[in-house]
């Protein structure tokens, strides 16, 4: 624990709130970043960075050693549209939700594309702004489906 002395005497923070370090700068280069966003760990301790305006995935050690990246601006498979958030699944498989494409691509964790689903629309399945994502222990997807005011759920396919 560190104390803090203030007005009020002493106060204590946990120790997991102190400085680690810190890895990127701006760029399109590999390891820099143009609006990173969305950071997810993966079950091995890899960190994977959505990369908003670069339209791609950068992938890291934890100790912030660049290992991959993937993605360019489209719409395809494996294209991003600003890609907002990330989430790593306990299988290793990686989920990113795109602001402009409002749909969610799987990629395995070497950034292969595994499928995608979403369109435009306020329907199921459709997004106005896919952001926050997150996957639950049981595969299932959770997506804030910003701009239409819900969350979604995914269940996990076969």
């Amino acid at each position: 624990m560190l104390s803090l002395f203030g007005c009020g005497g002493t106060s204590s923070i946990p120790s997991e709130g102190v400085f680690g370090s810190k890895w990127g700068t701006e760029g399109t280069g590999a390891g820099q970043f143009d609006m990173p966003n969305g950071v997810a760990v993966a079950p091995d301790g890899s960190v994977y960075v959505s990369d908003y305006d670069n339209d791609r995935i950068q992938k890291f050690t934890s100790e912030g050693v660049f290992v991959n990246k993937w993605g360019t601006k489209g719409t395809g498979a494996g294209q991003f549209g600003a890609p907002l958030d990330v989430a790593v699944a306990s299988d290793g498989n990686v989920y990113v939700t795109e602001m402009y494409n409002f749909r969610i691509q799987k990629f395995t964790s070497a950034g292969v594309f595994v499928n995608k689903w979403g369109t435009k629309g306020t329907g199921a399945g459709q997004f106005e702004g896919a952001g926050g994502v997150a996957v639950a222990p049981d595969g299932s997807v959770y997506v804030a489906d910003t701009q239409n005011d819900r969350i979604q759920k995914f269940l996990p396919g076969p």
